[in-house]
């Protein structure tokens, strides 16, 4: 089974000899039969990676336990973002992450305070969500929706409970 590679040197390599490619001819058979004739007999990456399913929507957390195992601080596009491996109340991993003034902050005061970037620490009532309204081209904040014509849109800061 493969195995996942570490920060470390941990990696196994195929040498160049041992590595074959689809030739002109078979790739030009593949395209014909089509996505999903191949799709049938392609294996889901899945079941080769160890990593953890990806959270995208945190609204599934608000209310939800779930314990925080480890936490890393990323340089995003537009700020710094924190990823943060849980386990759920049914003993599965996760992985969400979050950049700005919710979790994020509460994480690097979290930090701060244990001098850890690891847990487990327990939130018995997940994640909480506020929602306001921000206006994109003043960067003004309103609890409710605006009519000035401005360019408001619906925004949710999550935090931890």
């Amino acid at each position: 089974m493969p195995r996942k590679a570490t920060q470390s040197t941990d990696v196994t390599t195929t040498p160049e000899a041992e590595m074959t490619r689809f030739t002109d001819e078979e790739l030009t058979r593949i395209r014909e039969a089509g996505f999903e004739s191949v799709a049938s007999h392609a294996v889901n990456y899945e079941e080769f990676s160890n990593s953890y399913p990806v959270i995208k929507d945190k609204r599934e957390l608000v209310g939800v336990p779930f314990i925080s195992l480890e936490w890393r601080f990323h340089d995003g596009n537009n700020s710094e973002y924190v990823s943060v491996v849980i386990m759920r109340r049914d003993n599965s991993l996760a992985v969400f992450s979050d950049g700005g003034t919710g979790i994020c902050k509460q994480y690097k005061e979290l930090t701060e305070r244990i001098e850890r970037q690891r847990g487990p620490i327990r939130h018995d009532d997940g994640l909480s969500a506020s929602e306001y309204w921000y206006n994109a081209d003043t960067g003004a904040i309103s609890r409710k929706q605006p009519n000035d014509g401005g360019d408001w849109r619906k925004a949710t800061t999550f935090y931890l409970a």
